[in-house]
């Protein structure tokens, strides 16, 4: 999928590339960065990065610069039934200035107005509330709580699931652009993201 580059405030979102290993090393190889991911193992290997980096033709995954560095990583799933998996990180050194918001907002405005999703939901560690807040300013709304594999971990974690419909996005974010149909994403709330996440070992899910 070609995906174009966004521009924001602050921020450049691009495509990943081959290029970005010796920077995704860097940034994801620490304990604490993977550890709130589901998907970045640790200890990080060359081979993990050069994998992670080849996203698959149902990712739309987009790497966070900053001052032309890569700083991070923020993009979505696409699944068949019509909504998105929205997953972001950042290194460590650029927790708590906004920018996870800022990046995550250009992106739920992307998938929104180019007609293809219905929906988004993400999910977050119960244990790294911070994400929680970055979602809720996006406007996503809790649905409960599952369970989530965590590779860094190699263990089921306890997580809470989000979703967030299109009228509820423009309500937070403002005018999102063409309005999409629906009715093929629409959850049925808490058994359906147990169910997902319950699969997230077999789904892989991204970020």
């Amino acid at each position: 999928m070609s995906l174009p580059i966004v521009e924001t405030q602050r921020l450049i979102l691009r495509p990943l590339r081959a290029g970005d290993e010796p920077a995704f090393l860097a940034l994801a190889s620490e304990r604490e960065v993977a550890r709130m991911t589901s998907d970045i193992p640790h200890p990080l290997l060359p081979s993990h990065a050069r994998a992670w980096l080849r996203p698959n033709a149902r990712d739309v995954r987009f790497a966070v610069e900053l001052h032309g560095r890569m700083i991070g990583s923020v993009g979505y799933f696409e699944r068949r039934s019509g909504a998105a998996e929205l997953g972001f990180w950042l290194g460590r050194d650029h927790w708590g200035f906004g920018f996870a918001s800022e990046a995550g907002a250009a992106v739920v405005r992307y998938g929104f107005s180019e007609g293809r999703q219905g929906a988004f939901s993400s999910a977050y560690f119960v244990d790294n509330p911070a994400s929680g807040r970055v979602l809720a300013k996006l406007g996503f709304e809790s649905v409960g709580r599952a369970p989530m594999w965590c590779a860094a971990r190699g263990e089921m974690v306890e997580a809470v699931g989000l979703w967030l419909t299109r009228a509820r996005a423009e309500a937070v974010l403002g005018p999102l652009g063409e309005s999409v149909a629906e009715e093929r994403a629409r959850p049925t709330r808490l058994g359906r993201w147990i169910t997902q996440a319950r699969r997230a070992l077999r789904e892989h899910a991204r970020f």
